[in-house]
């Protein structure tokens, strides 16, 4: 029995040598193969491989690329690991036209940036010039005739900036099948009504109104209208209450609309 014993433990020693050296075997490749990835990390990170190459900009029409880019502050020598998101937003969104800036990185040198732009509600009349009117009430460089679309309206006479941006948010509001039907919005404050503001509509009527409130009168403009005899035009009050004014009266004609 000791003899059986023995020679078993003798037969086992070469196994637990060659085991042994298996695992060290195994342990200097890990560490040769840690080390080499640690390398080339290093090296990537050194070396141009890491740079910026390809900037993909998505939903911009009214801002351009370049002026993207630049308020980005990426280019070619940008390492794609050193860019913050977050921060990059924050600054594009200072544009005046971005509403909200999304950025990512894609490796490996791909940066996404998906931009949200403010609308255009009107465009401002200033000397014969047409510049775009945002819905945050900012406006932009003067654009040409031929690209003036007849369904944005056109602002007349607004020198008060305040009351232009309170129109702009009105107009924000406003459902886009009604604000199309507008042509013109003329600011006419008067001595009792430093809000006051005259419409002239794509079918033929007259709208005086007011800012306040603006959003909320207009709604109601679509149903007035299909209540009125066509053959007739002529000016729709819109307040509190409403009624119709008609260009041509007959005797003791006014028409009111609760």
């Amino acid at each position: 029995m000791d003899n059986e014993k023995v020679t078993t433990l003798e037969d086992r020693i070469p196994k637990l040598k060659q085991q042994r050296k298996q695992k060290a075997n195994r342990r200097m490749i890990y560490y040769i193969s840690f080390f080499f990835i640690l390398i080339l990390v290093i090296v990537y990170f050194q070396s141009p491989l890491s740079h910026v190459r390809n900037i993909v900009i998505k939903g911009n029409e009214l801002v351009t690329e370049d002026q993207i880019i630049k308020k980005s502050n990426i280019n070619s020598d940008t390492n794609i690991w050193s860019v913050e998101p977050q921060a990059v937003a924050a600054n594009i969104e200072k544009l005046v036209q971005v509403n909200q800036a999304e950025v990512e990185r894609h490796f490996p040198s791909t940066i996404r940036i998906n931009v949200t732009e403010y609308t255009k509600v009107a465009f401002v009349v200033r000397e014969g010039k047409y510049y775009p009117l945002l819905q945050n009430g900012e406006t932009m460089p003067a654009a040409s005739n031929a690209t003036v679309p007849t369904t944005a309206p056109i602002l007349i006479n607004w020198k008060n900036e305040e009351a232009m941006q309170m129109m702009a948010t009105e107009l924000k509001g406003l459902p886009e099948g009604i604000r199309v039907r507008i042509s013109e919005i003329h600011f006419s404050p008067t001595e009792n009504d430093s809000k006051r503001i005259k419409l002239y509509m794509n079918d033929g009527y007259e709208v005086e109104t007011r800012i306040p409130g603006f959003t909320e009168y207009m709604e109601h403009y679509p149903a007035i209208v299909q209540a009125l005899d066509t053959d007739k035009k002529g000016i729709i009050h819109l307040t509190e209450s409403s009624w119709f004014e008609p260009y041509v009266k007959e005797k003791g004609e006014v028409q009111h609309e609760d």
